[in-house]
């Protein structure tokens, strides 16, 4: 599988590379001569030192599911969808409250396409910021067990579809329950209701089939990692501030992104897909991964100049073919357009080293 050194590495991909530093291998390591910059010759980060690449000793991938794998899948089914109970006597909103509600949206007096709840009922809570402005707003006061309409302008733009963007929209709301979260339990009809599998014996038994799959597939990828991983932690850096910042910032500007299009704001998103970590935490894993990244491009650019490695104009057009693919340019011609000879040359570079280190690494 190969890497992605174009665009910035995202969070979820990286994370997993942050944290382990690998056996060393005992043999002399390459020294360079001097300091090495990136390939770019801008960056003023640095290799001091560059550990050993030759048949470097790194842990082994196993493809085997553990118990402790499948109930962590079960125990983030269970966190996502929570089960909810009425409060006894609490009967007005007030912001902060979790309230099962159903709703039908209206422009110019018509259902539109994904406005409703179609009567399944909707758990939100007030001031997560999960509607369009003045909705979570426009529930504060009103009573359970009643009908509101809720006159609304959708903002412009609105990036989860454009169409609607400053249009007028009518929710009408009913109030069911004011609820609290309480923990869902383990039963075949939680399994039945929320996964593709009817009991819990089948649903481990996918999961195990599907974790198993994954790893299988992912293998090559995750054995790259470890070789690489094994390699930054036998050398040593001097990382310039302002670029270990500047790759920070890129990758909270993706997520921030990400969020926006999804209509929330970014502790929401947070919330949602990368388990309720706070901003100040994402950050800093975001300030960890900018890091390694500037770490495995340095390692990556100075083993190609150790080893000599270049590309055959045949090599280059097939990695360029390849990478058009995986980012679903119109052609190989016009990504080499939008990013340049240069850089898709350094990103295949970076791949061929990478395969070369792998293919000499030792699994411990």
């Amino acid at each position: 599988m190969k890497k992605r050194w174009i665009l910035a590495l995202t969070l979820a991909g990286v994370l997993a590379m942050t944290g382990a530093c690998r056996d060393k291998k005992e043999a002399k390591t390459n020294e360079t001569p001097n300091e090495t910059e990136t390939a770019a010759g801008e960056s003023k980060s640095k290799v001091v030192k560059l550990g050993n690449y030759k048949g470097v000793k790194a842990e082994a991938v196993s493809t085997e599911v553990t118990e402790e794998e499948i109930q962590a899948e079960i125990d983030a089914l269970l966190a996502y969808y929570p089960a909810t109970r009425p409060i006894e006597g609490k009967t007005v909103i007030e912001n902060g409250d979790t309230v099962n509600i159903d709703f039908v949206g209206r422009m110019d007096g018509e259902p539109f396409e994904g406005g409703s709840s179609q009567d399944q009922g909707y758990d939100l809570t007030i001031g997560s910021g999960s509607f369009i402005a003045g909705f979570e707003e426009g529930l504060i006061g009103k009573e359970i067990g009643n009908t509101y309409d809720l006159n609304l302008t959708f903002p412009d733009p609105y990036n989860p579809n454009p169409d609607m963007s400053g249009k007028d929209v009518v929710f009408e709301v009913t109030v069911h329950e004011i609820v609290e979260y309480v923990d869902a339990e383990w039963t075949d009809e939680f399994v039945k209701t929320y996964t593709e599998y009817d009991s819990i014996e089948a649903y481990q038994e996918g999961t195990r089939k599907t974790l198993e799959e994954e790893k299988i597939q992912n293998q090559p990828a995750q054995w790259q990692q470890n070789v690489l991983q094994a390699i930054l932690a036998d050398s040593e850096f001097s990382l310039e501030e302002s670029e270990v910042e500047g790759l920070k910032e890129e990758i909270v500007q993706e997520y921030e992104m990400y969020a926006a299009f999804s209509g929330v704001e970014l502790q929401e998103f947070l919330g949602y897909y990368m388990n309720g970590i706070s901003v100040e935490e994402f950050e800093r894993q975001a300030r960890e991964q900018a890091e390694n990244q500037l770490k495995l491009q340095l390692t990556l650019d100075a083993i190609s100049a150790e080893e000599g490695l270049a590309l055959t104009e045949e090599e280059y057009q097939e990695g360029l073919k390849e990478l058009a693919k995986q980012y679903g340019a119109e052609s190989p011609e016009a990504f080499e357009s939008q990013y340049g000879r240069e850089t898709v040359e350094e990103s295949i570079i970076r791949d061929k080293v990478l395969e070369f280190v792998a293919e000499q690494a030792v699994e411990l």
